[in-house]
C-alpha cells in the first residue's frame, strides 16, 4: 500500500473500525463490537449468512498484539473448532508498506467438504480484505488531507440510514465525536431527542455542536405516490427543516456549518443537457418542487452565520440500500434490464465519495449553497445496466417498457426512473475534492 507503516496499523485500532471496513455486500452482521480492540481481551461478534440459507455466529478475541507490528485474533465456534486470523504490517519504505491478512482454521465437517469450503472461504475473504484495503486507502487520504487540531462535535439527523451510518462511521473512526439526532426516545448514548413536526425539544440538548447534518426524512422510494404519501414527503422536509432552522437560530452557540440534504431531482428532466449548480430548477415536477422548499428551509440561518451547505445528493451506489439495493435483487437473477429506451442519464455516486464529499464540504469553509455530490461521469440508464450485469457476471433481462412502470408505479416511476438528470459536481472539482470512485466500473467493483 502507498502509506507509510504507521498509518497502516494504527487504523485497525481506531473507533467503529469493524464497522467501517465490512463490506456491506457481505451479509454480515455486526452484532458486538468492542470500540478499543487494541485492549487486550476485546471482542469482536458477528453473524454471517452463507449459500443464502445458512448462518453462523463467530465470536473473536484480540490477543497478541505487537504495536506497530502486527496482533491475533481467535475464535471457537460451532462451524471451527478453531480459526486464528493474523494482521501484520511491514514497511517498505517510509512511504509505503505491505500488509498481510492471513488466516488459518480446521473445522469439523468431513474432509471431503475441504476443497468446497476452502474455496467457498478463499473468495470471500479475498472480497472483503480488498474493500477492507481501499477504505483504508481512502480513510488514511482523507485524514491527511484534512488535518484538525480539535475534533469536531457533529450532530446527524436521519444517523440510522444508509448515508448517516456511514458518515457517522467515517468521522467516529477519523475521532470526531458523533450524535444522533432522533425523533423517538432512545436508550444509546449520546442521542438528542425532538419532534421534526413540531419543533419540541430541550433547546439546552442542541447547544455546542459545530456541525450539523440534516438528512431526515420521508423515504422517496417505498410505497406509492400517493396524495397522502406525498404530502408527508414535502411536509418531513420542508417544514421539519425549517423547524431544525429555528432550533438553531435561536442557541447561543449555533454550530459553524449546518448542511442539509436535497437531491438532483432539483433539476427535473433535462435530458441530455449538462447541468450544475449555477443551472435553474426543473418544471411541473413534485420532486422539483420538494427540492426547492427543502433548500429555502434553512436559508435564514445564514443570517446567524451560520455557513449553509444544500447537498444535491445524485443515486448512491451501495449494496444496503436505496436504488441499487433494489436493483440487485433482481440482476442476481437475470431479471434487470434497462428502464424504458434506458437513454436517460443517471447521475451516480459511490457511498465512500459521499461520505468523502461531505466530509470535505465540511473541512472546506469556502463552499456553501449548493453542492452536486455526484461523480463526474454520469452515464445512459443502458449503459449501467449492462455494467452491473457484467459485474455480477449475469445476463441482463429484458427491458422493462415505459408505459409499464407509469401502470406500475405511476408518478413515482416517471420522475425517479425515467426522468434524465445529467449533473456535474462543479463545486466539488473546483475545490479540490479529488473522488476515489470517479468511473462506473471501479464504484460497482467496490460496492457490490
Amino acid at each position: 500500500m502507498n502509506r507509510p507503516l504507521e498509518e497502516v496499523f494504527n487504523w485497525h485500532f481506531k473507533d467503529r473500525i469493524v464497522e467501517r471496513g465490512m463490506p456491506s455486500h457481505e451479509n454480515i452482521k455486526i452484532l458486538h463490537s468492542e470500540r478499543r480492540p487494541n485492549l487486550m481481551g476485546s471482542r469482536l461478534s458477528f453473524r454471517v449468512k452463507f449459500l443464502e440459507f445458512f448462518s453462523i455466529t463467530v465470536n473473536l478475541a484480540y490477543t497478541n498484539i505487537f504495536p506497530g507490528k502486527s496482533f491475533n485474533m481467535i475464535a471457537k465456534n460451532n462451524l471451527f473448532s478453531a480459526l486464528n486470523y493474523e494482521m501484520a504490517v511491514i514497511p517498505q519504505n517510509a512511504h509505503t508498506s505491505e500488509i498481510i491478512d492471513s488466516f488459518t482454521f480446521s473445522h469439523a465437517f468431513p474432509g471431503i467438504f475441504n476443497p468446497i469450503i476452502d474455496r467457498l472461504l478463499r473468495k470471500r475473504l479475498s472480497r472483503i480484505l480488498t474493500y477492507k484495503h481501499e477504505v483504508i486507502d481512502h480513510d488514511s487520504g482523507m485524514l491527511k488531507k484534512y488535518p484538525f487540531e480539535k475534533p469536531l462535535q457533529v450532530l446527524i439527523s436521519g444517523a440510522r440510514g444508509l448515508i448517516g451510518k456511514n458518515l457517522a462511521y467515517f468521522l467516529e473512526c477519523a475521532g470526531h465525536d458523533v450524535w444522533s439526532l432522533s425523533r423517538l426516545e432512545s436508550k444509546e448514548k449520546k442521542t438528542v431527542t425532538w419532534n421534526p413536526k413540531t419543533g419540541a425539544c430541550d433547546v439546552r440538548q442542541f447547544e455546542g455542536f459545530d456541525v450539523v447534518v440534516h438528512l431526515a426524512g420521508e423515504p422517496i422510494g417505498k410505497g406509492r405516490w400517493t396524495k397522502k404519501k406525498k404530502e408527508r414527503i414535502l411536509k418531513s422536509r420542508s417544514k421539519g427543516t425549517e423547524n431544525l432552522a429555528q432550533i438553531i437560530k435561536g442557541l447561543d452557540r449555533p454550530p459553524k456549518v449546518f448542511i442539509s440534504a436535497s437531491a438532483i431531482g432539483y433539476y427535473g428532466n433535462q435530458g441530455d443537457k449538462v447541468v450544475n449548480e449555477t443551472s435553474s430548477p426543473g418544471k411541473d415536477l413534485f420532486i422539483s418542487e420538494v427540492c426547492k422548499q427543502w433548500e429555502r428551509a434553512s436559508r435564514e440561518l445564514e443570517e446567524k452565520k451560520v455557513r449553509v451547505v444544500h447537498t444535491r445528493f445524485g443515486v448512491v451506489l451501495s449494496s444496503a440500500g436505496g436504488a441499487l439495493q433494489k436493483m440487485l435483487a433482481l440482476f442476481k437473477w437475470g431479471m434487470g434490464g434497462k428502464l424504458g429506451k434506458g437513454q436517460q442519464y443517471v447521475s451516480w455516486v459511490a457511498i465512500d465519495d459521499v461520505v468523502g464529499s461531505i466530509y470535505h464540504i465540511i473541512m472546506t469553509p469556502s463552499l456553501k449553497g449548493a453542492v452536486n455530490v455526484v461523480a463526474p461521469n454520469p452515464v445512459p440508464n443502458d449503459v449501467l445496466t449492462k455494467k452491473l450485469a457484467k459485474r455480477l457476471n449475469r445476463w441482463r433481462g429484458l427491458s422493462l417498457p415505459a408505459f409499464a412502470i407509469r401502470m406500475i408505479l405511476g408518478q413515482k416511476g416517471e420522475e425517479l426512473l425515467l426522468t434524465s438528470t445529467r449533473v456535474q459536481p462543479r463545486r466539488l472539482n473546483a475545490s479540490g475534492y479529488h473522488f476515489h470512485y470517479p468511473k462506473l466500473t471501479q464504484a460497482l467493483e467496490h460496492v457490490v
